[in-house]
């Protein structure tokens, strides 16, 4: 049939032969009433027995919309698909299409066949059994894992939509829901029914109805299902259900609907049940109803015995929950009490007897313990745990359970009762305390067998409640007597604590007085708050201290908003942790804050005010109930502003302390620096001079001939340097003592007649040869201002003035000389009003404080106030902001390079800027290409009547006192050669002798091998030093000396010097060895400086010794340390760093040379 087909059908077909969903093509003949025939079906279509003998038929069953005398039919399960002509193919969708937006629409007017397509329906699978996806629970893989195969249901592949619609909505419950399936009613559930199937799952999943449930269940269910599959809903109430869901079999009840599943025919296909459990209920109600009945029986009793006999009766008519029950009652025995004063804790286990009043349930009484004494020791073993655990349930007023892991179940209690608890053997029983009103005295003990199937805490909890209501009739029976005896116990108790209540007030009354006059007159405040802040008790010294409300409330404590107008912000963080620990920890806490309250005082000693926060330390501590609740809160408060304000005035004076300390070293540091240098280029010169001139034994002939055109040069040269540093010396001292009097307010302004252009040209003139020396390019102008305002002779103090020129001048020398331009202008101007410094481009220095200086009255005269400005510009490094923020402070350069490389003090700018402010003027600062200093003074016009003439400068030399030698060993003065040969070592300099440690001594690798003789008659000298001048002179003398003089200006150049000396460790080349000129350089000593840029002495001596170690250098290289600082700390910093002897500046080189060959001599008898 299919080679009838069209060539462009026959091509589908082969498609769908192997689909395994149902397809089909149907075709319409084209007579008038359209009949249709089926041309080709795929096996999987007839294998789900879809038939096709009646194709119109066939069609309706499958819902394919169609029209029907008007009415529209629609597709819910098949796509439809014309395929041209009067051809329509059929194919089965799996899944349930999801109405889209036009089904209203389509329901109402349906498409006909020839304009349906497939894709009018969107589709989202939720078929898991069909499409499994990546994203299924546990149960769900479990579910198309199981082996249906070998159900009645067959593999998943197999189902029916029906089935798997049925299945799907069962799975997606939470309630727990069965079906029952097919002829052979085969059992599918859910999750939720797995815990009702317990140890029988999974073996029941898929297997019919009589093989999955087990007899006697069948018959309870079937009847409802066959009702179900009439098409009858059946709803089963309270289906009693013997579960073995955790363990031992369970007592349960279950409420269950059954309703029929329709199937493409019409009929019922399954059954779907859906369960809830009322386990709960049923008992509930069951116990509610037992219990009711117990207390009706018993209300009519008047005596215990016939109590416990009524009571054992009503227990009767609970069949399921009691298998057994058996009281015992308790008597006290009495012979041995003292006296009828004895309370009742003389009711003891020793003096108390059980004995067995009745049974329920018991088949054979006689086998239980009849009566015993609690606490007997020969006690068979049963009987004693039966006694112990009475005693147990009196003392600690609880049931007790027989049969736990601490109390095991006697075997007499081990019954089973066929008519009772389901005939199961008790596994546990209860053991109910039946005691008096003031439950201390046994009445007696109710014990009740469990039923297994039953027992839980809900089952316990009846138990207890059966036993309430035991008691308080056993209670009621007895009350007569139990009151007698309690009033005559309470009377007794109440005249003591009477008795005891009135002395405790009346103490209480004592102490609360004494409390009271002492919180009252404490000087700390006293607090009493409860736990949200509100104070119940608050001293005067508290209220003094903190602010309270005419309320009584000071603030809430819990929260943080308001505190803020009490608590100063910074410590409101601490304030709130230490309120949590005493609140939320319950812990005691101290803590220190401030309040918004000032505090003023004034200092005994000082008479100084002192003003601050007030500062309050808080000792607080919780009061804890019983329950962990904090009802109070006690603590102290101390006002502890007096000992903050001490603590921060001493630290401010410690602080002050150290950098009066710091500033005094480093002053002195300069000092001492600054001050030697200038010595030693002196003395060296001196000796210059004096060696180079003819001895006083000299002929006359040899005295003319002797001074030669160079040795005059060089005597000049000499003189000349001696007066330079004699000026630098002159200039420190003036410094000095102007400091010194700028602190103790003693510096005077002395007025004078002077013509400025004069004084400043006199400044210039004095530093002529060192601005010469440098090839600097000096020169004075006068700007307009000055010849505007035509001034000539004015009234200033002109020591002053030139003080603070000879200052500018200096710095402008000092950074200029190494500069490629060098140039140094000073401008000289004038005018009426206060000068900005626009015109310089200055941003003068701010004035420090009202400068009040002493100048004798009448000295100024009457003229006109006028201000002098005079600027020093230069062309030398220049300045960044950073070093511009720091000048004209004390003992403050402008980097600590610049100490290093142009020397100074630092005191000469804030010198300057102090006379500035006490002649009524400013100074400052600018930096671009140089630097430029400006300051001005007020002075007064004076028109003088003759010219006079300035007072010449006074230059004073200083004299030098012998310098010193310090090494490892200790320290001594540097002599003559005759002195080094015959005086004694003196006692070391320094805070004790510096020796060398085990581990610090450096192995010495073997030297250059070299004549000693020789090596100590022709030294060869390494001069470090950065001061040109001083290695001049120093090179100079120690080659007049007859010694061999090398020069580096710093470390770096000094270990390349080594590195090509004789010490180096690398082999000489054959060039070298040829070549004079290309051998290693002869080195005896180095004379190294400490204070130089690029690399200082202690860095250049550490890399030396560290080459030693290295074997780069060979041999132990003797170094002196030649430097101005002097303190015994930088000395032995010196000789720590591997400094073999430190010389301190001054010194003589006639002194210097036998220390260097003692020196040398030394470490070639070490090498």
């Amino acid at each position: 049939m299919d080679e009838d087909l069209p060539g462009y059908l026959r091509a589908l077909v082969a498609f769908l032969g192997p689909d395994h969903c149902p397809a089909a093509i149907f075709e319409r003949s084209s007579s008038r009433n359209g009949e249709w025939t089926v041309v080709y079906q795929n096996p999987a279509f007839r294998r789900n027995g879809l038939t096709t003998e009646d194709a119109t038929t066939s069609l309706q069953r499958l819902g394919y919309q169609y029209t029907d005398n008007g009415h529209k039919r629609r597709c819910t399960e098949w796509v439809f698909r014309p395929l041209g002509g009067n051809f329509v193919a059929a194919v089965h969708n799996p899944i349930a299409a999801q109405p889209t937006v036009d089904d209203k629409k389509n329901d109402e007017q349906s498409l006909p066949l020839e304009e349906r397509s497939a894709s009018d329906c969107v589709v989202e699978k939720l078929d898991w059994i069909k499409y499994p996806a990546q994203n299924l629970t546990s149960w769900q893989q479990f579910f198309l894992q199981h082996n249906w195969s070998n159900t009645p249901l067959g593999p998943l592949s197999d189902w029916s939509f029906e089935l798997r619609s049925v299945v799907l909505s069962a799975m997606a419950d939470p309630a727990p829901r069965t079906i029952y399936w097919g002829n052979e009613n085969a059992l599918l559930y859910n999750e939720a029914f797995v815990p009702i199937f317990g140890v029988n799952h999974p073996d029941c999943l898929g297997q019919p109805l009589e093989i999955a449930w087990r007899p006697g269940m069948r018959e309870i269910i079937w009847p409802y299902i066959e009702r179900a599959y009439e098409g009858k809903a059946q709803t089963i109430s309270r289906l009693p259900l013997h579960l073995q869901r955790h363990g031992p079999l369970e007592e349960t009840y279950w409420d269950a609907t059954l309703t029929p599943a329709i199937g493409p025919c019409g009929g019922a296909i399954g059954v779907q049940n859906v369960l809830a459990e009322c386990t709960k209920a049923v008992r509930g109600e069951r116990r509610r109803i037992a219990t009711s009945n117990i207390g009706k029986r018993i209300s009519a009793t008047a005596t215990l015995e016939e109590l416990w006999a009524m009571f054992l009766h009503g227990l009767q008519c609970e069949v399921v929950d009691l298998p057994f029950a058996a009281f015992y009652s308790a008597e006290h025995d009495l012979s041995e009490l003292v006296s009828e004063s004895t309370d009742s804790n003389t009711y003891t286990p020793e003096r108390t007897i059980a004995t067995l009043e009745g049974t329920m349930g018991v088949l054979r009484p006689e086998d239980l313990p009849q009566a015993f004494i609690l606490a007997d020791a020969t006690l068979p073993e049963p009987t004693k745990i039966l006694a112990k655990a009475i005693t147990t349930a009196w003392k600690e007023q609880r049931s007790i359970i027989l049969g736990s892991e601490d109390t095991p179940l006697p075997s007499a209690f081990a019954l089973s009762n066929p008519d009772r608890g389901f005939g199961d053997t008790v596994k546990q029983a209860v053991i109910i305390p039946v005691t008096s009103i003031s439950n201390r005295d046994l009445m007696g003990v109710l014990i009740v067998g469990t039923c297994p199937r039953v027992f839980d805490e809900f089952y316990h909890m009846w138990l207890n409640i059966l036993g309430d209501v035991l008691s308080r009739a056993a209670a009621f029976i007895s009350l007569p007597m139990e009151q007698r005896r309690a009033q005559k116990m309470a009377d007794d108790i109440n005249n003591a604590l009477a008795q005891q209540l009135r002395l405790t007030t009346l103490q209480a009354e004592r102490s609360d007085a004494k409390f009271s006059r002492m919180a009252k007159l404490a000087p700390i405040g006293m607090y009493v708050l409860d736990p949200d802040g509100s104070p119940i008790y608050v001293n005067d010294a508290y209220r003094d201290l903190v602010p309270v409300s005419p309320e009584g409330r000071t603030f809430s404590f819990n929260k943080q908003s308001d505190w803020t107008d009490l608590i100063h912000p910074e410590d409101i963080g601490r304030f709130w942790e230490c309120w949590q620990k005493v609140i939320v920890e319950k812990i005691p806490a101290v803590c220190e804050y401030r309040i918004m309250k000032g505090w003023r005082s004034t200092d005994k000693a000082t008479g100084e005010e002192l003003t601050g926060d007030t500062w309050l330390l808080a000792t607080s501590f919780p009061e804890i109930e019983p329950d962990g609740r904090v009802s109070v809160i006690m603590g102290w408060l101390t006002d502890i502003s007096k000992q903050k304000a001490a603590e921060k005035l001493l630290s401010q004076r410690l602080e002050d302390a150290l950098e009066t300390k710091r500033q005094s070293e480093n002053f002195i540091d300069m000092t001492s620096h600054e001050m030697r240098n200038p010595l030693s280029a002196i003395l060296q010169s001196a000796d210059s001079i004096v060696s180079s001139l003819p001895s006083a034994n000299a002929t006359a002939s040899e005295r003319k001939g002797a001074l030669t055109g160079r040795l005059v040069e060089d005597i000049v040269d000499a003189a000349q340097t001696i007066i330079l540093c004699a000026q630098h010396q002159k200039r420190i001292v003036d410094d000095i003592l102007t400091l010194s009097k700028l602190d103790a307010s003693l510096l005077e302004i002395s007025p004078d007649k002077v013509q400025p252009p004069q004084l400043v040209g006199k400044a210039l003139r004095m530093f002529e040869a060192e601005i010469s020396r440098a090839n600097i390019k000096a020169k004075l102008l006068v700007e307009p201002t000055y010849d505007k305002l035509a001034v000539d002779w004015v009234v200033l103090d002109p020591s002053r003035l030139l003080q603070v020129v000879i200052n500018l001048l200096t710095n402008a020398i000092k950074f200029t000389q190494y500069s490629d331009v060098r140039e140094v202008t000073v401008y000289l101007g004038a005018s009426y009003e206060r000068p900005t410094g626009k015109h310089h481009g200055i941003n003068f220095i701010p004035l420090r404080h009202s400068k009040v200086a002493h100048t004798p009255n009448g000295e100024w005269g009457d003229g006109e106030d006028i201000y002098l400005q005079i600027a020093v510009t230069d062309t030398g490094s220049g300045l960044d902001d950073e070093q511009m923020h720091v000048l004209f402070q004390r003992f403050a350069q402008a980097s600590p390079k610049t100490y290093k490389q142009y020397g100074g003090s630092g005191l000469g700018l804030f010198i300057s800027r102090e006379l500035c402010e006490l002649q009524g003027g400013q100074i400052g600062v600018s930096s671009s290409n140089g630097t430029t200093f400006a300051f001005y003074v007020k002075a007064k016009r004076w028109v003088p009547n003759d010219a006079e003439e300035l007072a010449p400068l006074t230059r004073f030399v200083s004299a030098s006192s012998s310098p010193m030698v310090f090494s490892r060993r200790g320290s001594s003065v540097i002599g003559s050669a005759h002195e080094q040969s015959e005086a004694p070592r003196r006692g070391s300099a320094l805070d004790g002798v510096v020796e060398q440690s085990p581990n610090e001594s450096p192995a010495v690798p073997k030297g250059p091998p070299a004549s000693e003789l020789e090596h100590l008659k022709h030294l060869h000298v390494l001069i470090v030093e950065d001061n040109l001048i001083n290695q001049k002179v120093m090179a100079q003398q120690l080659r007049k000396a007859g010694l061999t003089v090398h020069v580096a200006n710093h470390g770096v150049e000094c270990l390349d010097f080594i590195s090509q000396s004789s010490y180096s460790s690398e082999p000489n080349t054959p060039e070298q060895e040829k070549s004079v000129e290309l051998s290693p350089t002869p080195l005896s000593i180095v004379l190294l400086d400490l204070e130089m840029p690029t690399m200082d002495g202690l860095t250049c001596i550490r890399h030396i010794r560290e080459k030693q170690l290295n074997g780069e250098i060979l041999g132990h290289v003797p170094v002196i340390a030649v430097t101005a600082n002097a303190r015994s700390e930088q000395i032995n910093n010196a000789i720590e760093a591997g400094m073999d002897e430190v010389v301190t500046k001054p010194f003589r080189i006639p002194e210097l040379v036998p220390q260097m060959r003692k020196l040398v001599a030394e470490v070639l008898g070490r090498n």
